[in-house]
């Protein structure tokens, strides 16, 4: 009963998904390619500065190894799409108009944002349309991250430990599909995500020091969650119209699915509504 309810649920959704709409959507013009240098100076090294990034639809390479607290560049052919940078102390903006954003851009349309952050610490602030995302931030000294975007291709890695503490980690997305690799060298000790219809995947690979608690809402999603075998983890799966599968050794009762008896712990609570979740335990 359980699984014909999900069929049909996942088959009226994929129907809906699949409707096309005719709305009459001016298009925008694209011109002249153009280039918008980002150069902000670095704060002395014990305080925390605040970088926010607003970018419409595009790409955005993001990544450490910068002498300063941000520089980088950002190509752009839609003049209304022109970026600016503002500064209040250690707080920085770089933020683009999207009062065009109703309108279609044209297919040849450029929006490449390739920016490289410095060593100091960084609370990190994203806001993005429809874009695609490659970030490695290990290395790195963030101490809060919020990723707030529309529909998405992106992939944030911590292939190395973050010099901070990451007070604070939210992603919060549309339709999208969404990697988190090296969680466990990003030393976040609480992750919230928030997902809409998209492929998930939060891989806590690393060196995994420190206790973390997760919680994820998401909707009709197929999630993945990669434990490595340095950890403890307890999963709590919320949702009847759901199925599991897992691979490695997983204790399970009810609802809840447990792994390893040594190291840190992994707590997770994952309420979905429609989906798949795949557990992996690497062993």
């Amino acid at each position: 009963m359980k699984t014909t309810k999900l069929l049909i649920l996942l088959a009226l959704a994929l129907s809906l998904m699949a409707c096309t709409f005719s709305v009459n959507v001016p298009e925008v013009k694209t011109g002249q390619t153009r280039t918008f240098e980002v150069s902000e100076a670095s704060p002395p090294a014990e305080e925390v500065s605040s970088i926010k990034i607003e970018m419409g639809a595009g790409s955005l390479n993001l990544s450490g190894g910068a002498d300063k607290l941000v520089e980088g560049t950002i190509t752009y052919n839609i003049d209304s799409w022109k970026p600016g940078v503002t500064r209040q102390g250690n707080a920085v903006t770089i933020k683009q108009s999207t009062s065009t954003s109703v309108a279609i851009p044209a297919d040849t349309y450029k929006n490449s944002w390739d920016l490289k952050l410095g060593s100091t610490p960084i609370e990190l602030t994203l806001a993005t349309g429809a874009y695609e995302g490659d970030l490695e931030l290990g290395g790195l000294a963030i101490t809060a991250l919020s990723v707030t975007d529309g529909a998405s291709k992106s992939i944030i890695r911590f292939n190395e430990p973050n010099a901070a503490n990451l007070e604070q980690f939210s992603y919060k997305t549309g339709a999208s599909e969404v990697r988190l690799e090296g969680l466990g060298n990003a030393r976040a000790s609480h992750i919230e995500f928030n997902g809409g219809v998209g492929r998930y995947t939060l891989d806590f690979s690393g060196i995994n020091d420190n206790d973390i608690a997760v919680k994820m809402d998401c909707g009709m999603s197929d999630i993945t969650l990669v434990i490595p075998e340095n950890v403890r983890s307890i999963i709590t799966i919320n949702g009847e119209m759901n199925n599991t599968n897992f691979t490695g050794t997983w204790t399970v009762k009810d609802n809840v699915y447990q792994s390893g008896t040594t190291g840190a712990l992994i707590e997770i609570e994952v309420d979905m509504s429609v989906g798949n979740l795949n557990l992996i335990r690497h062993e």
